[in-house]
């Protein structure tokens, strides 16, 4: 049987029914415990602070690559290219969403707005991608896209500049934060890459939507075409929905990098 606050326990009695309030006010010397519509337990402390207690079962998200083969195609340097071929790993109410990639055959001018073709291409409306190859480099940029129908679609974040132009796409792998799951979070990267020339650098870094992370990203130069690890770890603030993916850039040129093994894990904190 369920006891409310203020009632007696008794023996054999196993819960007590907490209402869910919002953040109250502090009351100095005495602290206080309590769930809010988040379905979260908080403790707050005399002086006010408010603390989440963590669970258990806390979200979290984690995908990977192993003995890869497939390079990741970088057609123009200093331009992002989404990382694809990863499979899920551990997943506590975060989605994980695979990888697609397709080839432009034609760019068009929608009122302002880029406009690509390519036959069959699957995207949805709201899916973030990186467009890539195009002659114009303004138009190389990382976007979420409008559907117009199976052959065609709108790029959101990246103005028209010229037509008929033939590129590439490629929408990330990536983990898709869940409803209730707004919070901070720690994330880790990990990987093995080895790049297809020697005295080349690329940077890889995680974003979030159509935004690269400033401040949890690495930049290495391979000397030569030799297998070399590479890592990054931050915090990250997610909303509800938020999609979390990494991009590579070449730095030096347009040289393709295989990364032979990676992983990317999320962990609320």
């Amino acid at each position: 049987m369920a006891k409310q606050v203020g009632d007696n326990v008794v023996d054999g009695q196993t819960t007590i029914l907490l209402g869910e309030t919002t953040t109250p006010t502090a009351i100095s010397n005495y602290a206080q415990l309590y769930p809010k519509s988040d379905d979260r337990v908080y403790f707050q402390d005399g002086s006010g602070d408010e603390h989440e207690i963590v669970e258990v079962d806390v979200e979290h998200g984690e995908f990977y690559v192993s003995a890869n083969t497939t390079a990741t195609a970088i057609s123009s340097s200093t331009k992002s290219v989404a990382m694809e071929g990863f499979s899920s790993s551990h997943l506590q109410d975060f989605t994980f969403v695979s990888s697609l990639n397709g080839v432009i055959t034609d760019t068009q001018d929608n009122g302002g707005t880029l406009r690509i073709t390519d036959a069959s291409h699957g995207l949805a409306t709201g899916d973030l991608v990186t467009i890539n190859g195009l002659s114009t480099a303004a138009q190389n940029a990382t976007t979420a896209v409008t559907v117009i129908n199976g052959n065609e679609f709108d790029c959101d974040d990246i103005t028209f500049a010229a037509s008929a132009e033939t590129g590439t796409w490629q929408m990330g792998s990536y983990l898709l934060a869940p409803t209730g799951g707004a919070g901070t979070y720690l994330a880790t990267m990990t990987s093995s890459a080895t790049p297809a020339g020697t005295n080349k650098t690329f940077l890889v870094q995680l974003c979030i939507n159509i935004t690269a992370q400033a401040d949890i990203k690495v930049e290495r130069k391979y000397g030569a075409a030799d297998i070399g690890s590479i890592g990054m770890i931050g915090l990250i603030t997610l909303s509800d929905a938020d999609r979390i993916w990494m991009s590579v850039q070449g730095l030096t040129d347009a040289t393709n990098i295989t990364f032979k093994h990676a992983n990317l894990c999320l962990h609320r904190v």
